[in-house]
C-alpha cells in the first residue's frame, strides 16, 4: 500500500467480538464496512485495525476499522493518521449518537466529543477536535440510566430497517462531501 498517496480517511467506530455484532454501538463499523464492500481493495490488518484503501470521488481513501474497544480507538486513528501522514481535518468518523432520533444522520465539521467515549479518545490521541464526523441517530433509552446497556443491545428489527437506510444515507453523505464538499454534504442531509 502506497502510504504517500491518501488523501482522506474514513473511520467506523464499533467493538471487536461477536457479543457486539448487531449492536447500537457498532453502527459505524457497519457503515464502513459496507464501504469497504462497495469500494475497497485488499483488506490489511495490524493489531490495532482492518484498514483497506479505495478511490471515491477521485480521491484516495484509507478506510478503517478499530479493532481496540471504542473507549480506545483513537490509538488506531492516531498510528494510522501519522503512517499515512494524512491531515487531521481529512479525517471522518462515523459514530453511532443516543441523541439523534433513530435514523436520523448529521455531519459535522469539528466539535466536541457530546459524550461519546470513541470521539473522545479519538480527540485526546489527535489532540484536536478538528476532524469531521458522520453520526448516525440511534435513539435515546426511556431510562437515562442505561444509555450504555441500551448500546450495547442488539438492534430490534423494526430499528434495524430504518439504520440501514441510514447508512446508506450515510454513504451517500461521505460520497458528496468528497466530490463537493462538506457544506454541500451537511445542508443536503443534515435538514433530512
Amino acid at each position: 500500500m502506497n502510504t504517500s498517496s491518501i488523501d482522506y480517511m474514513i473511520v467506523g467506530l464499533g467493538n471487536p467480538g461477536d457479543t457486539y455484532d448487531d449492536t447500537r454501538h457498532n453502527i459505524g463499523w457497519v457503515c464502513t464496512d459496507k464501504i469497504i464492500s462497495k469500494y475497497g481493495t485488499k483488506k490489511y490488518k495490524n493489531k490495532l485495525a482492518f484498514y483497506s484503501e479505495a478511490e471515491i470521488s477521485g480521491k484516495k481513501i484509507l478506510l478503517v476499522i478499530p479493532l481496540t474497544y471504542i473507549n480506545r480507538s483513537g490509538y488506531a486513528v492516531d498510528l494510522l493518521k501519522s503512517e499515512f501522514s494524512i491531515q487531521t481535518n481529512n479525517i471522518i468518523v462515523i459514530t453511532d449518537d443516543i441523541r439523534l432520533r433513530v435514523g436520523r444522520i448529521k455531519i459535522k465539521s469539528a466539535g466536541g466529543d457530546g459524550g461519546h467515549n470513541g470521539i473522545k479518545s479519538i480527540i485526546t490521541a489527535l489532540k484536536s477536535q478538528e476532524f469531521m464526523r458522520i453520526r448516525i441517530g440511534v435513539g435515546e433509552p426511556n431510562n437515562q440510566k442505561e444509555h450504555v446497556s441500551y448500546v450495547l443491545s442488539k438492534i430490534p428489527k423494526e430499528e434495524k430497517v430504518i439504520l440501514n437506510k441510514s447508512i446508506e444515507d450515510s454513504i451517500k453523505a461521505i460520497e458528496l462531501l468528497l466530490d463537493s464538499g462538506i457544506e454541500k454534504s451537511m445542508n443536503k442531509y443534515n435538514s433530512k
